[in-house]
């Protein structure tokens, strides 16, 4: 984050006739910066791409939490709750600090990274030429540097040469009445999981994704929230996501695991969850005044004073 606060802080004090790095090769600090609102752009319209690419970029659950942002509806996202003006426009960084220093540093990072022209291309690739965010790239591209446009250009072809399946398949809500969502714990007992066992996959994410899917068979809805049911973080399943699209892409794994979920989902059907996972479906919670026992006063609740830390967590990022 220090490292892209000293390359934006460089670009924006230039002078005339200086030149800077970008994508590989020199430019002006100008068409620099219109890199960076370029790579912005290119990020968060095709998001979780760029997170399946780079996997090892720190706080991407930030940069996610901007993304599930920019996905509301425009009502709600230039709402009161928002991050402001800066929030309703997908080339613009978020108003949180957090998530606007995490998401500059992942673009400086593919800026700044000897492959960072191919990263950003095969990105680019699975933003479709119908959409706004396409058009406003195209009328950017004319002031960003010549690597930029060469990234553009190459997407261009891939887009035309990618075809298959997508990664990660819908999960209908195939098992509604027949598993009680309440007994699907975040960590799948052996005795339901073993199916995954045969896969030879990224043990620790299958099981959470397992998971997340067979609620989705149980209730419907989307992966966010199913995650958010099982008292998953945003983190959680953002790196089960990025890890189990990568693994599916290899030939042959996402049928095999697709017929793994099918005897989970029959196991689980079949059997009682241990009573030590059975949990509490947070939607089905109620939080309410306690009642007053009698000739029993209760206790004043301390409003949050000035250096109160409280704050609200980020939603996750609907898929």
């Amino acid at each position: 984050m220090v490292h892209a606060q000293q390359r934006l802080s460089a670009a924006a004090r230039s002078v005339a006739g200086q030149q800077v790095e970008s994508l590989g090769g020199p430019t002006s600090p100008q068409r620099f910066l219109n890199d960076v609102r370029a790579a912005t752009l290119v990020i968060c319209s095709t998001w979780p791409a760029t997170a399946e690419a780079l996997t090892s970029t720190e706080h991407l659950d930030a940069v996610a939490a901007h993304a599930e942002t920019l996905s509301r509806a425009p009502a709600e996202r230039a709402g009161a709750q928002g991050d402001g003006w800066l929030a309703r426009s997908v080339d613009h960084p978020p108003g949180d600090p957090l998530r606007a220093a995490a998401l500059m540093a992942l673009v400086v990072r593919i800026l700044d990274a000897p492959g960072g022209q191919t990263v950003l291309a095969r990105v680019l690739s699975r933003l479709p030429s119908s959409r706004a965010g396409y058009r406003r790239l195209k009328r950017l591209a004319p002031h960003c540097s010549s690597g930029m446009n060469t990234a553009i250009d190459e997407s261009t072809h891939l887009r035309h040469g990618i075809v298959g399946p997508p990664a990660l398949f819908p999960q209908p809500p195939s098992h509604q009445g027949l598993i009680d969502p309440k007994n699907i714990p975040q960590h799948l007992p052996d005795a339901w999981a073993w199916p995954l066992d045969e896969l030879n996959g990224p043990a620790t994410q299958l099981r959470r994704d397992a998971a997340i899917r067979l609620v989705q068979m149980t209730r419907g809805g989307s992966r966010a929230a199913a995650a958010r049911y099982l008292g998953i973080t945003l983190g959680a399943l953002q790196s089960a996501t990025v890890t189990i699209r990568a693994w599916q892409k290899m030939p042959g794994n996402a049928d095999a695991y697709q017929d793994a979920l099918q005897r989970i989902a029959e196991i689980a059907a079949a059997t009682e969850a241990p009573s030590s996972t059975r949990r509490s479906a947070p939607d089905e919670m109620t939080v309410g005044p306690r009642p007053r026992r009698c000739g029993v006063r209760p206790h004043p609740v301390a409003e949050p004073g000035p250096g109160s830390t409280l704050g609200t967590p980020s939603a996750p990022s609907e898929e």
